[in-house]
């Protein structure tokens, strides 16, 4: 074991340089390629199939998609595409400006009936919803969504595609597993462990290791806090029409929150907050801002906009 263990050792140190630009490469390009070949992976996932058919646009969802698309004002020669989802909310990747264009999903329900149909079987992490009982008819509830509301939610996968964040998102891991190499070669030629046994080596390797998933962690969910705190107030400032859906769209998702938590039972008590918010997988993250911060800071925005003396 010694001989394999001991050549490998000798090719990461010969090669090291390349082998963490290649690392780096792959992890970037791994995150990346979701949004460089949206079109088919992103439908592939989510389309939304009755009757064991793909369903198509709908005029009402096609002329929603253009109507959000000209009040953010989209440049002609920017790509998108739309497709009807199974989803409660929107999905969308890709990049506009570029050949492969980008692609948004748009929930069924925004039809205000396929997906909520009492007739027709919807299963929720495993459980069948019941549209009839006082949660599904409340999950029904959140489900239906203003023109406004229907409008935030849209604008806001749009604004997405259009700043090129995920390129943004894309770069906290090759960053640092680069600043994770960097600082652990410098400390051990300064504690001169090149000298000491492997073992030593291999402990300080690890306790890097450690120390880079736990900065990884702590930048990528700071800036995703960031990035969805910025694309709230970038919809909302679109108008005030703009903001009053955005704070209905967080309402009807905390009301659907609540709905799922009654309608799951206890796995719905692991899965939702008493106020709608999810509740973390990981005791150490934060993925996500809590729906309810999302909408007192849109309501902020909205109140502002209709100007002093308004509640």
């Amino acid at each position: 074991m010694a001989g394999p263990l001991w050549r490998a050792t000798v090719f990461v140190q010969r090669h090291r340089t390349g082998l963490l630009v290649g690392s780096c490469a792959g992890l970037f390009g791994a995150q990346i390629s979701y949004h460089l070949f949206p079109d088919p992976v992103v439908q592939w996932l989510y389309q939304y199939w009755p009757q064991g058919q793909p369903a198509p646009l709908s005029p009402e969802l096609e002329r929603l998609f253009q109507e959000v698309q000209q009040d953010i004002g989209i440049p002609s020669g920017h790509h998108f595409e739309a497709f009807t989802t199974f989803t409660f909310q929107p999905v969308s990747a890709g990049f506009p400006r570029l050949p492969g264009g980008a692609i948004v999903g748009i929930p069924a329900s925004f039809l205000g009936g396929p997906v909520t149909n009492t007739d027709q079987p919807v299963v929720v992490h495993g459980q069948r919803v019941d549209w009839r009982s006082p949660a599904g008819t409340r999950l029904r509830d959140a489900l239906t969504l203003s023109h406004d509301a229907q409008k935030f939610a849209l604008a806001k996968e749009v604004v997405y595609l259009e700043s090129g964040a995920a390129a943004l998102q894309a770069l906290p891991a090759p960053a640092c597993l680069a600043g994770t190499w960097a600082l652990g070669v410098g400390a051990k030629h300064a504690l001169g462990l090149y000298g000491g046994p492997m073992s030593l080596r291999a402990a300080f390797n690890l306790v890097a290791a450690v120390a880079g998933f736990v900065a990884y962690a702590f930048s990528t969910d700071s800036l995703t806090h960031g990035l969805e705190a910025w694309l709230d107030r970038r919809t909302a400032s679109l108008s005030a029409a703009y903001a009053r859906g955005g704070v209905e769209f967080y309402e009807k998702v905390l009301s659907g929150n609540l709905a799922l938590r009654s309608l799951l039972g206890q796995r719905g008590k692991k899965l939702y907050t008493p106020s709608g918010n999810v509740i973390p997988r990981h005791w150490f993250r934060i993925k996500h801002l809590p729906y309810t911060a999302r909408r007192d800071s849109v309501l902020q925005m909205w109140r502002a906009a209709l100007g002093p003396g308004s509640s």
